[in-house]
């Protein structure tokens, strides 16, 4: 860490650790964030690395994206990092939450099988993704419809993807890091990655209880989180090092993907237009409710970016 951004980093532990009080107790026992093992939430080393006397993060592990978001909806969290498709679905269905900014940018690829050397040998074979719900769906459907081609869709967890792969029960899924690379490090292929089929895409948000997104804390949090995404951005290793306590996967592979820019961290905005382009996309898969239907993006788009 050089001096220049060291003097940064300090500035903005200053900044967080000076306010008044003004926070509500309960958080400041601790803010409830859920969270994945992914790379997607690696942003949750703002725990680790800042401090405050207004409030403390609290990281919540789930395994799995429906006990998250049931948890979020039960207001047992306070926030939760969200496949955006799934925020959508959770607002459209009266969930009082807010999107206040992207956990990262890009951040997948499509893994395959090593026989498989181009897009189009994928017609006919068997694709897993995560979800109908996840940002991995909407991106593998444009790269389908740009080829124009046709495969089988099976839904599956992301632990059981790479197992799968190397099993021929599949030949190929998109699915977050580092499930994807733990594959390619057995002898799989990342085929694309998804930021060459939509680039700076949105995948994962920060959702925020309406209490905490009005809360006192709510813009010291965020601040917390952009300082810890800055911190990934200048020092991958120890970001990695840091990470993989957290979310229990190895600090090596995690450095790869973020020194290999497969996942992103420097812009953390919410474009509107690519939550009305996920919204249109769920209803032209008729995966919407009517609650979705008719949700105007901007009673969820609260961002703080």
């Amino acid at each position: 860490m050089d001096r220049r951004y060291a003097l940064g980093f300090l500035a903005g532990f200053l900044a967080l650790s000076t306010t008044k009080s003004l926070a509500n107790p309960k958080f400041k026992k601790g803010i409830k964030i859920g969270y994945l093992p992914i790379c997607d939430h690696l942003i949750i080393i703002a725990k680790d690395i800042f401090s405050s006397d207004e409030f403390t993060i609290t990281p919540i592990k789930f395994s799995n994206w429906a006990d998250l978001s049931e948890a979020l909806r039960a207001k047992a969290i306070d926030a939760a990092f969200l496949l955006a498709p799934l925020g959508l679905m959770l607002k459209g269905s009266g969930v009082d939450i807010k999107a206040i900014m992207a956990a990262h940018k890009n951040g997948s690829a499509l893994v395959a099988n090593k026989k498989i050397k181009s897009i189009k040998e994928l017609n006919g074979k068997n694709i897993a993704i995560p979800s109908r719900f996840s940002s991995h769906y909407y991106i593998l459907h444009h790269l389908l419809t740009k080829y124009n081609i046709k495969v089988n869709l099976v839904d599956m967890a992301p632990t059981e993807m790479p197992f799968a792969l190397l099993t021929n029960k599949v030949d190929a899924y998109i699915v977050a890091e580092p499930f994807g690379q733990l594959a390619v490090k057995r002898g799989a292929v990342n085929l694309i990655l998804s930021k060459d089929v939509v680039p700076n895409h949105i995948c994962c948000l920060l959702n925020y209880s309406n209490e905490l997104a009005n809360s006192k804390v709510a813009n010291q949090l965020t601040n917390a989180f952009k300082l810890a995404a800055n911190f990934i951005e200048k020092n991958h290793s120890e970001a990695a090092t840091i990470g993989s306590k957290i979310l229990a996967q190895d600090a090596d592979i995690i450095n790869k993907i973020i020194s290999e820019k497969i996942v992103s961290y420097s812009d953390l905005k919410i474009n509107k237009e690519d939550l009305i382009d996920l919204k249109e996309f769920l209803i032209s898969q008729n995966l919407a409710n009517d609650g979705l239907r008719n949700l105007d993006i901007d009673s969820y788009l609260v961002e703080q970016v």
